[in-house]
């Protein structure tokens, strides 16, 4: 059962760091579509069931800026779920 575990988290860090990654070579709508695939895909369950190793919130918060007008509760979703921020689980309206 460890390895299991183990194997799901390493998949699941995998696919975050590729989340991250793709954040700074995209554009705009590209990246709004990415952030909604990642929160309603790997968002929660993901985070809940295995430990990833986070990323800085002002960093990633950057990468994400051009997205955050009109988008902001996704956005702060995404950032709440995904960085180290210590705000998880609060919605912004």
């Amino acid at each position: 059962m460890a390895y299991i575990r183990s194997s799901l988290a390493d998949g699941s860090q995998a696919v975050y760091d590729e989340v991250i990654r793709a954040l700074s070579k995209l554009k705009p709508e590209a990246k709004l579509r990415l952030l909604e695939s990642a929160v309603d895909i790997v968002g929660r369950r993901a985070l809940e069931n295995t430990p990833l190793k986070l990323g800085y919130y002002m960093e990633i918060r950057a990468l994400v800026s051009d997205v955050l007008e009109g988008n902001q509760k996704l956005v702060h979703q995404f950032l709440g779920q995904f960085t180290d921020c210590e705000l998880k689980n609060l919605y912004f309206h």
